[in-house]
């Protein structure tokens, strides 16, 4: 078995953390809203990335 590292827990944490949010946005009715510009994320760009934030105008935040 190996050992868990502190990059691990802090990885985990971070994914988490991103679930967190985006549960957050499914209730407010904001899920498929990009953060930024407001426009709705593409629903293929969703189905790759489901915790995805943000539309690809935004390269810089992914």
């Amino acid at each position: 078995m190996s050992e868990i590292t502190n990059e691990t827990v802090t990885a985990i944490e971070a994914t988490l953390a991103n679930v967190d949010r985006a549960l957050e946005r499914l209730r407010a009715g904001t899920y498929r809203q990009c953060q930024v510009c407001g426009r709705e994320i593409d629903e293929a760009d969703l189905i790759a990335d489901p915790l995805l934030s943000h539309c690809p105008e935004h390269p810089e935040l992914g």
